[in-house]
Order: structure tokens, then sequence, then C-alpha cells
């Protein structure tokens, strides 16, 4: 049992750095290029841009649901086991959910909203783009993190 929860823990947070490296790497930059943000507001290549980068951002947060989820499970589990160093492995999985969840809670709903009304021109549109970019890059870390102190099964 061990094996195989430590297996999954180092598994799930893998998946989650290399999702969201390539969603902040790739994918956004990708699906809106500076051309594309430099089309006035409403522009319609520009809401298709935003359009997909939202619904990626969505998919991106509900498997970090998802996958910390099972990643703090299996550490909760193997400190159960008696694997004391998996204490501090289910810290940083569970704060890097906590940061999905203020994303698609609190942070793009708002932005959405303000897309919406037209409002993309105000100070408020570009900041909660920096904390919806620094939440992403806070969960990047997290995960590098969480492979680190990623527990190992007890030898022998």
């Amino acid at each position: 049992m061990t094996v195989l929860c430590t297996y999954l823990y180092r598994l799930s947070a893998g998946l989650l750095l290399g999702a969201a490296v390539f969603f902040a790497a790739v994918a956004a930059p990708a699906a809106f290029p500076r051309k594309v943000a430099e089309l006035p507001p409403g522009h319609p290549l520009r809401t298709a841009a935003a359009d997909l980068v939202g619904a990626q951002l969505a998919a991106l947060d509900r498997i970090t649901f998802l996958f910390c989820a099972i990643a703090a499970l299996c550490a909760i589990a193997l400190a159960r086991a008696g694997i004391s160093s998996a204490r501090i492995a289910a810290v940083p999985v569970l704060l890097a959910g906590l940061c999905a969840l203020v994303s698609s809670a609190l942070v793009t709903p708002r932005i959405h909203a303000l897309r919406e009304a037209g409002q993309t021109q105000l100070p408020e549109f570009g900041r909660l783009h920096a904390i919806s970019t620094g939440l992403v890059g806070i969960e990047i870390l997290l995960f590098l993190f969480a492979l680190w102190v990623a527990p190992a099964p007890a030898k022998g």
C-alpha cells in the first residue's frame, strides 16, 4: 500500500506541475498572443482568445482539485502508516488546492463579470489578471516543493 501511495503522490504532483507549466508557458500565450491582446476590447478574436484561456484555466483548476485531493489523501495515508516525512508532504498539495479554489471561486468569476460588463480597461481587471497569474505561479512552486518533499516508502 505504501508503494502505491508514494507513486500516486508523485504522479499527482508531477502531472499538476506539468499541466500548470504548460498552461502558463505554452497554452495561454499561444491562445492570447500579443497581436490579439492589442486588439480593441470587444473584438471577436480577442473575445474568443479570452474565452479559450478562461476555459483552459477552469479545466486546470478542476484537475488541480482532483489530483491535489489524491496526493493529500496519499500523504495522510502514508503518515498514518508511520512514514513521518509524509506529514509535511500533505502541506504543499493542500495549499495548491487552496490556490485553485481561490482562482475558481473568487478571481476568475470576477474577471468574467468585468469582461461581460465591458470593463476590461479598469485597473481592477489588470490586478485580477495579475492575481490569477500569481496563483498559477504559486501553484507551480508548491508542486516543485511537493515533489522535493515527496514521501518515500521505508526501505527494508
